[in-house]
Order: C-alpha cells, then sequence, then structure tokens
C-alpha cells in the first residue's frame, strides 16, 4: 500500500475538486455525513495482513456479535469520530511499509493498515460497539490497495482514513471497495458489491496516496 502523501501528485482538477468537498463538509458537517451502507454480498477470502494480525492479537479477533449494531450519530458521537480521525492522523507519520503488515504503531509511523487499526482501538476504548466497527479493504483511484476504518451508523457508513481530514460517507470516495468485515465477527470478510467510484466532484477531501 503506498504511502506517499503528496498533494502535488493529484490533478490540480481533482484537487480543486477536494477544496470544494472541504468547504462543504466544514460548512455542513452534519448533512455531509448523510448516507447508506456498504453494500455486501458473498462471503470473502480475509486479507492476509489481517490473518498475521490475528494470530498476533487473537483476542481481538474472537468476538462475536449475534446482531449489527448501527450506532444512533448524535452530535458527541459525531465529535468522537473527528476527533479520532484527526487525533490518529496527527500522531502517525505516513511511512510505506514493503511488507504491508497489519500491526500498530510503535514509533508513530506506519502505512495505512496502522492509522486503521489505531482509530478501531481507539473508538473501541471511547465505548463503541465492536461490530459497528468495521475493517475494509479498497482499491483507490490511482490503483493502489488501501485500508479504512468503516463506522457503521444511523446516518450511513462513516469512513476514517488517513488520505481525508474528517470523516466521510463512503460513497463520496473515489475508490473501488474490495471487502469489509461482517458485523457479526471480525474474522469473517464480505464481498462488496460496487457502483461506478465516485466521479471527483463527489469524491471525499483525499489528500494524496494511501
Amino acid at each position: 500500500m503506498h504511502l506517499r502523501n503528496s498533494r502535488a501528485a493529484l490533478p490540480r482538477s481533482f484537487r480543486l475538486a477536494v477544496l470544494a468537498v472541504c468547504i462543504a463538509f466544514s460548512l455542513a458537517p452534519t448533512e455531509a455525513l448523510c448516507g447508506t451502507q456498504l453494500p455486501t454480498g458473498a462471503a470473502a477470502v480475509p486479507p492476509a495482513g489481517f490473518l498475521g494480525f490475528c494470530v498476533r492479537h487473537l483476542r481481538e479477533c474472537a468476538t462475536k456479535s449475534a446482531e449489527a449494531e448501527v450506532v444512533e450519530l448524535t452530535p458527541a458521537r459525531e465529535r468522537e469520530l473527528r476527533e479520532v480521525q484527526q487525533s490518529v492522523n496527527a500522531s502517525i507519520r505516513p511511512v510505506e511499509d514493503p511488507t504491508h503488515s497489519w500491526e500498530y504503531s510503535t514509533d508513530g509511523t506506519g502505512d495505512c493498515n496502522r492509522f486503521a487499526l489505531a482509530k478501531l482501538r481507539d473508538l473501541l476504548a471511547r465505548g463503541w460497539p465492536r461490530s459497528s466497527l468495521l475493517l475494509a479493504t479498497a482499491v483507490t483511484e490511482r490503483g493502489e490497495g488501501h485500508l479504512v476504518l468503516v463506522a457503521r451508523t444511523d446516518r450511513g457508513d462513516i469512513v476514517l482514513d488517513n488520505r481525508l481530514g474528517h470523516p466521510a460517507p463512503w460513497s463520496e470516495l473515489p475508490y473501488r471497495w474490495v471487502s469489509v468485515q461482517s458485523p457479526q465477527s471480525p474474522v469473517q470478510w464480505l464481498a462488496v458489491l460496487n457502483r461506478p467510484p465516485a466521479a471527483p466532484n463527489t469524491a471525499g477531501a483525499v489528500q494524496g496516496s494511501p
């Protein structure tokens, strides 16, 4: 998963569209978070990096839920998403990991895997139910593999992405979604039924490569 965090690598038209979306988020954050859930289909093979993570952190992968919990996105919960998004993005320096190992950052650096795992850990510590927090894989507009955390809320699935300044609806991002964790069990993954990627004028505040 490529980690260059360079705005210059993006087309100028795309960066202008991103700026417009950033302004929209700042002016109307509540409306911007409305949306739907990632549409899922058949079972999918878990990512290889995730399997290695579970070997090292078995207790974190052994949980099960009778039903998927959808969190009511109250102002307090929305604020928690924004705080975790911003604090983790600020605390980890993007560094490409050729091994794409899934692990928590211990030195303040890491790729998208470590950003997503840190956000999962922090939201769990704030009392979010595990079944509402799902890791998801995607392919970016640059054709690069990417991992993000998805928060399942009553206003749709909200993505916490190290390429974004703020949480954003999954459908606003120019990604081809691949798979997502099942709410019933973290070790079960589901294929995402894709529609065409979002057009640049509806893409989230993407800052660079993952």
